[in-house]
């Protein structure tokens, strides 16, 4: 039993399950990768015209979502949140931001200090 409250293949899981929505908005989920050393993460990277983004979780619960614009490979969107679970609203309502900054980089104001 791990000490972690989230599993590396359900973590994978969710990502690939956004692909549909994404490709809905014009945004392709170019790969989904795992580490399985140390702290076991996956991560996603999507691609629109205009953004390139990445979503890190962690089984401790540490999910990071990043969005680079194209057009000057500037931060346009970095959010950090800490989970127990994959059902959490907070990682939905995240989710549906990185989205929508993905769809239209240029309008987001950057939480990267």
């Amino acid at each position: 039993m791990s000490d972690y409250p989230l599993d590396l293949q359900e973590i994978s899981a969710w990502l690939r399950s956004k692909d549909q929505a994404l490709k809905d908005h014009g945004v392709t989920l170019a790969q989904v990768r795992e580490n399985r050393v140390h702290v076991p993460a996956a991560w996603a990277d999507f691609d629109t015209e205009r953004a390139i983004g990445r979503i890190s979780a962690w089984v401790s619960g540490q999910v990071d979502f990043e969005v680079l614009r194209r057009s000057d490979g500037e931060y346009a969107f970095f959010h950090h949140e800490s989970i127990s679970s994959l059902g959490s609203p907070t990682l939905e309502s995240a989710f549906d931001e990185f989205l929508r900054t993905m769809m239209h980089p240029e309008a987001a104001i950057s939480e990267v200090a």
